[in-house]
C-alpha cells in the first residue's frame, strides 16, 4: 500500500516539512560521516534557509474596505487597530510571539520597540499627532501569540491603495515579493474606478494566481443580493485578467493557453469579517460558518500548502533524493575499491578521473550555448526596446490630442487646475503603455529560459549518464561480496528502486523538467518557480520600471502663452503644441538620465547567467564529491586492500538509513507531482 502524504492543511504541511528537515539532517550526518564534504554542505544550506522560511500573505485593497478587520477575523481578536476613519497609514506586519510587542523600524534606519497598545499611535490617520509619527516610519512588526501565525504565517496589512501615491507604490512594489495576497473589494461600493485601473494596469499578469478577491459585505444586502454582487465582481475580475494576459502573450500563444487552464476562474468569496471576529471572540461557529469565512480561510490554506509550499517541499525531496543517492553510490565505490587489486583501481581511477574531466569540458561547451542564446534574446528585443521611449511618448501625444477643453479652461487660475489633470492622465497613460511593454518583455524572457531549459535537458541526461559510468567502474559484477551478503545486494536494491542518471532526479515519472533546471511543473508554473527561487531576476523589475518611466514625469505643466491673443480653437491648439513640447523635452532627459535597454540587457543576461549558477552549483556538488571519493580511496589502497568486517557492517548501515530516507523523499514526490499535474489540468 502506498504511503499516504498530508501537506494540504497548515499542520499537516508543517509536519511534513520538519520531517523532510529532520531527514536531510540525517543525511548530513551520514555524509560527514563518508567525507561527502560538498554534499554535507550542500544539505546544510538547504536545511538553514527552509528553518527560516515562512508564507507572506499581504491584504490590499483601497482604504476603508475593511482590510483591518479582516486581518483581525484571520487572527481571531482584535490586534490591528481599525476604525470608521483610514486607519493604517504604513506596512504593518503580524509574526507569532508567545511575547506580544511592537518593533518599529523607522525610515531614517531607527528601530524601537513599543508596546502593543501603543500601536495605533505609530501606523495610524487617527490623530494629527500620529499621522505625523506614522510618515517617519518604515514597517512595523506586530508579534503576537496568535493560532494562525503559529502556522509560519506573516500578515501584511497595507495602507489603502489610493489614500497615497507614494504609499501605493510600495505595496505594488512587495506583491511580487509575497506568496499570497488578500484584494479586499467592498460589496457597498464594489469596482471602484481605481479597483478597475488597478486590475487593468497596475496588477502585473503573473500575480494573478496568488490573489482571492475577497468581497466583504457588512450585511446592508439581502443574501441574494450579495451573491450577485460576488459574481458580477468575478466576471469582471476574469474579464480584465484575460483581456490583459491575451495583451501580454498573445491570445493564439501556447504561454495565454497554459496560462488560462492555470488560472481558470480567479478565486472570488464573498464573507462578513466582521462577523467572522464576533464569532470567533464569543466562539459561535453557527455564526463563524454564516460569515462564509472559513471558505475564504480554505482558499488561502490551499493557495499557502498546495501551490507555493508545494515548490518548497519539491526542492526539499529532491535535494534528499539528490543527496541520499551520493551518499550510496559513494559507499558502493568505497567497497568495491577497496576489494580491487591496485593494478586495477588505478587504471580504473585515471579512467573516472578523464570522465570528470569530459564532464567539465562539456558543460563548459554548455555554457557558451547558453550566452548565445542570452545573446539572441536580447537581439530579439532590440527592436522593442528601441522603440520603447517614442512609444510612451506617443501615449502622452495621445492624450494631449484627445484632451477636452474649453473656454472656461483658460479662466483665471484655472489653467493650472487643468494642466494637472491632463499630467496626470499622462502619467496614468504612460503607466499602462510602459507596464504592457515591460510585461511582454518579461514573458519573452520566460519562454527563452524555458526553451533553453528543455534543450539543456539532454545535458542534464548525459551528465548523470557520466556519473553513473563512474560509478559502474568501481561496481564488481562477479564479487558482489566475499561473504555472500556484502553490501553490494543491499545497495542494488535500494539504487534499483530509484533509478541512476536523470531518472533518479525523478523529472520523468514526477513530470518535473529536472533539478538542475528549477523543479518546474510545466511551462505556466516553471517560470515563476524558477524566477523566485533559482534566479537574479527579480520578478518586480517590470513595477519597478514602470514607476521610473511614470515618476520620471514632471509634476505640472503650464505652457506659456497670451490666452487673449487667439480664439478659443487657437488658444487651444497652441496651448497643445506647447504643452507637448514641454513633454517631450521631459521625455528627451528622461532617455538620458534612464537607460531602458540597459536596465533590461542587465535582466536578460542576469537570467542565464542564473540558470549557468544552478548547473554549476549543482553539478559541482557531485563532481567533486565523487573526485574527492576517488582521491581518499587511492590513498586508501596505499594502506590496505580489503575491508573489515566492521568497516564492512558500517558502511551497510549508512546504505541502508540513506535507502530508507530516499525512497520516502521519492514516494512523496511522485505525491507532489500527480497533485501538481491534476491542478495543471483542471
Amino acid at each position: 500500500m502506498e504511503k499516504q502524504f498530508d501537506y494540504g492543511s497548515y499542520a499537516g504541511y508543517r509536519d511534513t516539512v520538519q520531517t523532510l528537515n529532520k531527514n536531510l539532517r540525517s543525511l548530513l550526518g551520514l555524509s560527514e560521516e563518508i567525507s561527502l564534504v560538498n554534499t554535507a554542505n550542500s544539505i546544510r544550506e538547504t536545511i538553514e534557509k527552509s528553518e527560516t522560511d515562512h508564507f507572506e500573505v499581504a491584504i490590499v485593497g483601497e482604504f476603508k474596505r475593511g482590510k483591518s478587520t479582516l486581518i483581525n477575523a484571520l487572527l481571531g481578536q482584535e490586534v490591528l487597530p481599525a476604525d470608521v476613519l483610514p486607519a493604517t497609514a504604513t506596512l504593518n506586519r503580524v509574526t507569532y510571539s508567545q511575547e506580544p510587542y511592537v518593533q518599529v523600524e523607522y525610515k531614517d534606519g531607527r528601530s524601537e520597540r513599543v508596546d502593543i497598545d501603543q500601536l495605533e499611535n505609530y501606523v495610524t490617520k487617527l490623530t494629527a499627532e500620529a499621522e505625523e509619527k506614522a510618515e517617519t516610519v518604515k514597517e512595523a512588526t506586530v508579534y503576537y501569540d496568535t493560532a494562525f501565525c503559529r502556522n509560519n504565517v506573516d500578515i501584511i496589512d497595507t495602507p489603502g491603495l489610493n489614500d497615497d501615491e507614494q504609499m501605493t507604490n510600495v505595496t505594488l512594489s512587495i506583491l511580487p515579493k509575497i506568496d499570497a495576497a488578500v484584494f479586499v473589494i467592498s460589496a457597498n461600493s464594489p469596482f471602484s474606478q481605481f479597483e478597475k485601473d488597478f486590475l487593468e494596469k497596475k496588477m502585473l499578469t503573473s500575480d494573478v494566481g496568488r490573489i482571492i478577491f475577497v468581497v466583504n459585505c457588512f450585511g446592508t444586502f439581502s443574501t441574494e443580493d450579495e451573491n450577485k454582487i460576488v459574481e458580477t465582481v468575478r466576471s469582471r475580475i476574469t474579464k480584465y485578467v484575460m483581456d490583459k494576459a491575451k495583451m501580454v502573450m498573445g491570445e493564439d500563444s501556447r504561454e495565454f493557453a497554459a496560462y488560462k487552464r492555470k488560472i481558470g476562474t480567479p478565486r472570488v468569496i464573498g464573507v462578513y469579517a466582521k462577523r467572522a471576529l464576533t464569532a470567533k471572540k464569543i466562539e459561535d461557529p453557527g455564526l463563524l460558518q454564516d460569515s462564509n469565512f472559513p471558505e475564504f480561510e480554505k482558499a488561502l490554506e490551499t493557495i499557502l500548502t498546495k501551490e507555493r509550499g508545494v515548490i518548497a517541499l519539491q526542492i526539499l525531496t529532491n535535494k534528499i533524493t539528490n543527496s541520499g543517492t551520493e551518499i550510496l553510490r559513494s559507499v558502493v565505490m568505497q567497497e568495491n575499491a577497496l576489494m580491487m587489486a591496485n593494478d586495477e583501481f588505478m587504471e580504473k581511477y585515471d579512467k573516472a578521473i578523464s570522465e570528470i574531466d569530459d564532464i567539465r569540458n562539456k558543460k563548459r561547451q554548455e555554457f557558451v550555448k547558453i550566452n548565445e542564446s542570452a545573446n539572441h534574446v536580447f537581439a530579439d528585443l532590440k527592436p522593442v526596446l528601441d522603440s520603447y521611449w517614442n512609444n510612451i511618448e506617443k501615449a502622452a501625444m495621445e492624450v494631449i490630442d484627445n484632451f477636452q477643453m474649453s473656454s472656461d479652461d483658460f479662466k483665471k487660475d484655472q489653467l493650472k487646475v487643468v494642466s494637472a489633470k491632463l499630467t496626470d492622465k499622462i502619467r496614468e497613460s504612460i503607466e499602462v503603455r510602459a507596464s504592457l511593454i515591460c510585461e511582454q518583455i518579461q514573458n519573452a524572457i520566460n519562454i527563452a529560459i524555458s526553451v533553453e531549459a528543455d534543450r539543456l535537458q539532454g545535458f542534464e541526461d548525459e551528465f548523470f549518464e557520466s556519473v553513473s559510468r563512474i560509478q559502474e567502474m568501481f561496481t564488481l559484477s562477479d564479487r558482489v561480496s566475499r561473504n555472500g551478503s556484502g553490501i553490494d545486494k543491499g545497495i542494488g536494491a535500494a539504487l534499483g528502486s530509484f533509478g541512476f542518471g536523470a531518472a533518479f532526479l525523478g523529472f520523468r515519472e514526477a513530470g518535473l523538467k529536472g533539478a538542475l533546471l528549477g523543479f518546474g511543473t510545466g511551462f505556466a508554473s516553471f517560470s515563476a518557480i524558477f524566477f523566485t527561487t533559482f534566479l537574479s531576476l527579480s520578478p518586480a523589475w517590470p513595477v519597478a520600471l514602470v514607476i521610473m518611466a511614470a515618476s520620471g514625469l514632471g509634476g505640472t505643466f503650464v505652457a506659456g502663452l497670451s490666452i487673449d491673443k487667439f480664439l478659443t480653437n487657437e488658444r487651444i491648439d497652441k496651448y497643445k503644441t506647447n504643452f507637448k513640447n514641454q513633454v517631450r523635452k521631459q521625455f528627451h532627459e528622461m532617455r538620458i538620465n534612464n537607460d531602458f535597454t540597459e536596465s533590461v540587457r542587465r535582466q536578460v543576461f542576469s537570467a542565464f547567467e542564473g540558470l549557468k549558477s544552478k548547473i554549476e552549483s549543482e553539478t559541482e556538488i557531485i563532481l567533486r564529491d565523487t573526485q574527492e571519493t576517488l582521491d581518499n580511496l587511492n590513498a586508501l589502497k596505499t594502506e590496505k586492500n580489503e575491508l573489515s568486517e566492521k568497516e564492512m557492517e558500517r558502511l551497510h548501515g549508512i546504505a541502508e538509513a540513506a535507502s530508507a530516507i530516499v525512497s520516502d523523499a521519492y514516494a512523496l514526490r511522485k505525491a507532489l507531482s500527480e497533485n501538481t499535474d491534476t491542478a495543471s489540468a483542471s
